[in-house]
């Protein structure tokens, strides 16, 4: 037998027309002293996650660890004896499926999260947290850790592992891990027509395993089309660090600090964002408009994820799913009387209830609206009572629009797509729930007085050109680590057992730049805004502002000293304000660490988009989108936001796109400016074009 060392070298030098990226080269700082020690033992509670290890250091203390004999160090002794109390109950087993929209499991984690964020210091979180490791649900202890380390405020700074390093399974499909299972069974002894005819090869003591993404099997209606981008690890990392940021269940008090008052608008403006995205990307691929449907009428879109969990295969839907069945009709009735209610507010222009009174003709009242589709517990704080979650919006939607069964109890289910933040953005009819929802915020926001002259135009200032550089995108191979979706002995995992990586292609942009051109009569400091729009619908017809003001995506956002005369102002692809560098690997994490050193990115900035996902692909002709550039008068920052690294100023997010434009002709003003671009791509269409014709998840040419 012929193992796969044996043409690691024929692998790798066929490697395809996509060029290999290596995220070598990372911006980095300096980790705070006080952090280092708790840095080391947070990626030792997270090096595996699933299996336990008895001679781990975290195991013999999280076995002798008394949460009860220690309740003053914790701030919130309350929060202690709610937990405990729960605990002595019975809470979800090992090995068991978590998600948090089941609302035993949100309840529990909740409380778990409460202990980690009420831990009086680092030795408190870190035994709290060994004690979970050991005696708790693994997802249940890594969703409410993960969660609890970015919120508190003294372990700012940390660095954890990407979304898709600690749960693999949630990002690739059963096919690649039944080949990574099948060379840990074979111990890598292949016959070279079999490793060559299924992507896998050996590098010094790493399997690499070319993996695509899903096609015709698991989309229909052309969907698959969008695969590269819809299961894209960036993408639903990018996801995932919101709700990690902004959990539907938590106060907006200890979540978001003074972001509280904007909880609503920071909802409605990531939908918003995040849909427009994905838009750009239906059109350059000849998909149109996000597709709309009925809670009484079949669903058209079918979705097979062929995503496995280590525990129970993914629920499929199949075309035209009729969700109108006896056991879903009190959910049903639930989502339209939902609806239906904020319509009837809407048509009276202001909202009265939770103790609430709310003017629709008030920009603030965002706020309101947003909470009231997220259903989040500050939408209920006037009331003083507590949330039920069962009565949610958005849970009962995902849970009609999954087609799983329900629940055998509260701890056995067969689980969606939409249960899972690593996974929701893969299934098509995720987007079509929330344009739904993106759909009845924008009524609410047409009892908005438009923005006037006097608003937008800044005296003394005009755009007079924007450069931008040719923008081109291209797919690349991406290597990424998936060794924690496999199951290793205590000694193989600390004596150098075989790592497992993935490499897919991936989106991906050259570097761009974009000049400004301003005249200015006086010195002034300004912000300058940057966005990016479609120019055409779905059906090929120009879009004017009136119909495509909520499809914009923000690019930069930034302040700049204006001198009198021409200025020239240069800003490059990678100055952009609402965007990160890749994350780096958890080895990469503890070889800058062992420096005293993190990646920059993944410290301070961890829950933005990777900037290679700014771009849409392009096309060989050019897919036609629009540049367009702002430039106002800065305000300073007030008083509570000045710590922020969220905003620039004090405007709306999305500012001056947070309202519609009726009238284009008044909305324009010196200070604006609008150009024309294309983007082009170089090299296969699609990444599936690089790859054997008889094999729909291996790529061509290995």
């Amino acid at each position: 037998m012929k193992t796969v060392l044996i043409i690691a070298g024929l692998v790798a030098l066929a490697a395809g027309s996509f060029p290999v990226y290596k995220h070598e080269q990372v911006a980095t700082k300096k980790l705070d002293e006080k952090l280092h020690d708790f840095q080391y033992k947070a990626l030792s509670l997270l090096e595996n996650v699933v299996e336990v290890y008895e001679q781990a250091e975290y195991y013999s203390i999280g076995r002798e660890y008394d949460i009860e004999k220690h309740v003053d160090m914790y701030t919130d002794p309350k929060a202690v004896q709610a937990f405990l109390v729960l605990w002595r109950a019975g809470v979800t087993p090992k090995y068991y499926l978590f998600s948090i929209f089941q609302e035993r499991q949100r309840v529990e984690a909740e409380l778990l999260y409460d202990l980690f964020y009420t831990a009086k210091d680092y030795d408190t979180l870190y035994k709290t947290a060994a004690w979970a490791k050991v005696h708790l649900n693994e997802g249940m202890f890594l969703y409410s850790f993960y969660t609890a380390v970015y919120h508190r405020p003294d372990t700012h700074g940390i660095v954890l592992p990407s979304p898709y390093e600690l749960w693999p399974q949630y990002f690739v499909n059963m096919e690649v891990l039944y080949r990574m299972v099948s060379t840990q069974l074979f111990n890598g002894e292949f016959p070279e027509e079999t490793a060559k005819a299924t992507g896998v090869f050996k590098e010094q003591n790493s399997y690499y395993y070319y993996y695509n993404y899903s096609d015709q099997m698991s989309y229909d209606n052309n969907e698959h089309r969008l695969a590269y981008f819809t299961e894209d690890i960036g993408w639903n990392s990018y996801y995932y660090y919101f709700h990690t940021n902004v959990p539907f269940w938590s106060e907006g008090d200890q979540t978001l600090g003074p972001f509280k008052e904007r909880r609503g608008e920071i909802y409605y403006y990531f939908y918003q964002q995040l849909l427009s995205r994905y838009y750009l990307e239906r059109l350059s691929n000849g998909l149109g408009e996000v597709p709309r449907f009925s809670w009484f009428a079949p669903l058209r879109a079918g979705y097979y994820p062929y995503l496995y969990n280590s525990y129970y295969p993914f629920a499929q839907r199949h075309n035209y799913y009729v969700m109108g069945t006896p056991e879903n009709e009190e959910y049903i009735q639930f989502v339209d009387t939902y609806e239906k209610s904020f319509l009837q507010f809407i048509q009276t222009g202001q909202f009265k209830a939770f103790k609430q009174e709310v003017d629709f003709h008030n920009s603030k009242s965002i706020n309101f609206v947003g909470n009231f589709w997220q259903g989040n517990p500050d939408l209920y704080e006037k009331e003083g009572r507590s949330r039920n979650y069962e009565q949610s919006y958005e849970k009962i939607a995902r849970r009609l629009l999954g087609a799983a069964p329900e629940p055998y109890d509260d701890y056995r289910y067969i689980p969606t797509a939409l249960e899972f933040y690593q996974t929701s953005l893969r299934d098509p009819v995720f987007y079509q729930m929330y344009a739904k929802i993106m759909n009845y915020i924008v009524e609410y926001k047409q009892w908005l007085e438009p923005y006037n002259q006097d608003d937008l135009h800044y005296v003394g200032v005009k755009i007079n050109d924007i450069k931008v550089d040719e923008l081109v995108t291209y797919f690349e191979y991406y290597d990424f680590n998936v060794t924690r979706a496999m199951y290793f002995s205590y000694e193989e995992s600390t004596v150098g057992s075989h790592n497992f990586f993935v490499r897919q292609p991936r989106l991906n942009h050259k570097p761009f730049s974009v000049t400004f051109d301003v005249k200015s009569d006086v010195e002034s400091e300004v912000v300058i805004k940057l966005f990016m729009a479609p120019k055409y619908d779905g059906e090929g017809r120009l879009l004017t502002l009136e119909d495509n003001w909520m499809n914009f995506v923000e690019l930069d956002w930034f302040t700049h000293k204006l001198t009198s005369g021409q200025n020239k102002i240069q800003r490059t692809s990678d100055d952009f304000f609402f965007y990160k560098e890749d994350s780096v690997s958890s080895g990469k994490i503890v070889e800058l660490l062992n420096q005293g050193q993190v990646p920059e990115d993944m410290s301070e900035d961890y829950d933005s988009l990777p900037s290679r996902l700014m771009l849409p692909r392009g096309t060989n002709g050019g897919f036609p989108v629009q540049f367009f550039a702002f430039v106002y008068q800065y305000e300073a920052l007030q008083p509570e936001y000045k710590e922020s690294s969220y905003v620039v100023d004090n405007k709306p997010f999305g500012y001056p796109f947070d309202r519609p434009i009726p009238v284009p002709q008044l909305f324009f003003q010196p200070n604006m400016y609008i150009e024309d671009v294309y983007i082009y791509h170089q090299g296969p269409e699609y990444p599936w074009w690089n790859q054997y014709p008889e094999h729909t998840n291996a790529v061509h040419n290995h």
